[in-house]
């Protein structure tokens, strides 16, 4: 069984230059080799439609992606928000993804910047396991976290990127009048089930006796349509008749087990369908269309993320359904054409290809605080900052049929600039070439990208380098060596014994005391970072050994000056520092191997000390 702090280089050493995806994978395989026969897991709470774990990454190839996680260990480190340790299964040993009922269990939370949860990081193992696991391994399944919430939040914007590309797309071959309505909702059905797979997608139109009509259900059997064919909605009647009358989604997430699904529960079992989520197509003056509506063929809870497809298509759905009535009573093209702009919620516009406004929406005019009349005298150019007429007629001219979707920026009439995410292409308009503008605000987008790159660098309880930005810097000091450099270990004296004695908030205070001595005591711009638990290190590029042994003498010195205050307690804190120089061509592992030999000569000299190697 290797010793947790040996582990935890480990560790570091096996997920230094891994991001996303594969530094989870690299987690999850190296934590299963603390000792034989152990499994390690990343996985996210699941409603199918019980509490389960989805298994996102696994340190081998499991039998199945979910099990059920209801008064699980799992459950319990996600709901508290605390590692757990167990030494000793309960009766029937501990539920796991895989193979026979485990022994013991060590589980991490991992959590968004708001603290809710994201999922577990898990290590099942068939015998105990070393007690300082849990500390060695926390500042890893913070990074986990961060990486885990960073690939969501891509998963999610690739998701609006494909959900905005259809919404152009839709609104373009309907603004081009060629497509029938029938046909065009037949796409977005088609579009959607391809972005989600386990989907079975149904658009029911209601007509004027409020008769469910459905329209596009190119998934569903053709009896079970026909069935729903001229049914009368109501407020009991499954999800899309209930959904209709009531004017408000209804989700049934198991059609065996939902009242409005009791006169139907054969019908389902018939043709396999095991939940529905329904979703009314209501228009900006109120009136109910229809319903959009998703089948799955296993019983499902929505997620967040489906909900706004749900909320997304249904609105889009709404526009069409409205502007295909209006198409019908307007005289003109330009009537029903000017409905589209004003009844969308995202900030439209017309633009010839000089850059001229030829036509805006109600929604873009209040994000730039703008009039209508005063855009529509106005070019491109003066609300996009930093570009010239020239290089807006080029973009502009090179926008092509196929469109394009980009982040840029817009510039409000009081002078704040905003982020904003535009979908442009190319569109005929009377026989004219125009390109047809869609921008959305994404400030809070760009505010979370800020903070995750923050978050990525800076390690939020020391104010230090991350563990990846800092061997980021000491990987690109080493390719372009300045001079001599010295590297220092550092690990906090007794640390474990801080935390038992004054608990897990006096431990992170002393480490907050700690680094702001230790950049006191740096000369400006030093690398400087945390590299896990109570473990740094330091790249000092300038400087002699000697020059830098008498800097860790003052550094250490300072610390028994300056004990940690807490709660009316004082809280000595010593250091033990291990010293080695900067050998020509080496590399990062290699230094930091040696670095770490020379701190654990420093630890067995009684600490509180610098021992310096070679």
């Amino acid at each position: 069984m290797p010793d947790p702090s040996r582990f935890s280089l480990d560790l570091l050493h096996a997920t230094a230059d891994a991001t996303g995806g594969d530094y989870l994978h690299a987690l999850t395989s190296k934590l299963a080799s603390v000792q034989p026969g152990c499994i390690a897991i990343v996985a996210q709470p699941s409603y199918q439609p019980r509490l389960a774990a989805h298994v996102l990454y696994s340190s081998q190839p499991l039998p199945q992606a979910h099990y059920p996680a209801a008064g699980s260990s799992c459950q319990q480190v996600m709901h508290s928000g605390q590692p757990l340790l167990r030494q000793q299964a309960p009766q029937g040993g501990i539920a796991a993804p895989a193979g026979s009922p485990w022994q013991a269990y060590a589980g991490w939370p991992l959590q968004d910047e708001h603290g809710d949860s994201l999922g577990v990081l898990a290590l099942f193992s068939p015998q105990p396991l070393p007690g300082g696991l849990l500390a060695a391994v926390a500042p890893f399944a913070r990074r986990a976290s961060a990486e885990l919430q960073r690939l969501r939040h891509d998963d999610e914007q690739q998701q609006r990127m494909r959900w905005h590309a259809l919404h152009s797309s839709v609104l373009r071959q309907y603004l081009d009048g060629r497509v029938t309505l029938p046909a065009l909702l037949e796409l977005v059905v088609q579009q959607i089930e391809r972005q989600q797979p386990d989907w079975l997608c149904t658009i029911v139109l209601l007509d004027d006796e409020q008769r469910m009509r459905p329209l596009a259900t190119p998934s569903l059997p053709a009896a079970y349509s026909a069935l729903l064919q001229g049914m009368a909605i109501g407020p009991a009647v499954g999800s899309c008749g209930a959904a209709a009358w009531h004017g408000q989604r209804v989700v049934a997430e198991n059609l065996q087990q939902h009242p409005n699904w009791q006169p139907y529960r054969d019908i389902a079992a018939r043709f396999g369908l095991g939940s529905c989520w329904s979703e009314p197509i209501i228009d900006s003056h109120g009136k109910v269309h229809g319903t959009f509506a998703v089948y799955q063929q296993r019983p499902a809870t929505p997620t967040p993320q489906a909900i706004t497809i749900l909320e997304d298509c249904a609105r889009l759905l709404a526009v069409m359904m409205e502007n295909s009535e209006m198409r019908r009573s307007l005289d003109s093209r330009t009537g029903w054409y000017q409905a589209v702009l004003q009844n969308s919620a995202d900030a439209l516009s017309v633009i010839d290809l000089d850059g001229r406004f030829l036509e805006v929406s109600d929604s873009l005019c209040q994000m730039l605080g703008y009039s209508s009349q005063e855009l529509l005298a106005m070019h491109l150019w003066q609300v996009v900052p930093e570009v010239t007429p020239e290089l807006i007629r080029q973009r502009l001219a090179t926008t092509d049929e196929d469109g394009e979707t980009f982040d840029s920026v817009n510039r409000h009439r009081d002078g704040h600039l905003i982020d904003v995410e535009v979908s442009a292409r190319r569109i005929t308009l009377d026989g004219r070439q125009v390109i047809w503008g869609s921008a959305r605000d994404i400030g809070e987008r760009k505010a979370l990208e800020r903070l995750l790159r923050e978050q990525a660098c800076t390690d939020m309880l020391t104010g230090l380098a991350s563990r990846r930005h800092f061997l980021q810097q000491l990987d690109k000091a080493l390719t372009h060596p300045a001079g001599s450099a010295v590297l220092w270990m550092l690990d906090l004296d007794f640390f474990k014994q801080i935390n038992d004695r004054h608990g897990h908030d006096c431990g992170d205070h002393a480490l907050a005391h700690f680094a702001g001595l230790l950049r006191q005591q740096l000369p400006p711009g030093t690398p400087a970072g945390r590299l896990g638990g109570e473990e740094f290190a330091v790249l000092l590029c300038a400087g002699t050994p000697q020059q830098a042994q008498q800097l860790a003498e003052a550094f250490l010195a300072a610390l028994r000056r300056q004990p940690l205050s807490y709660q009316q307690h004082t809280v000595a804190l010593t250091v033990s520092i291990g010293q080695v120089c900067v050998a020509a061509g080496e590399d990062s592992r290699s230094l930091l191997a040696r670095a770490d030999q020379a701190l654990y000569l420093a630890k067995h000299a009684g600490r509180d000390c610098c021992v310096s190697l070679p």
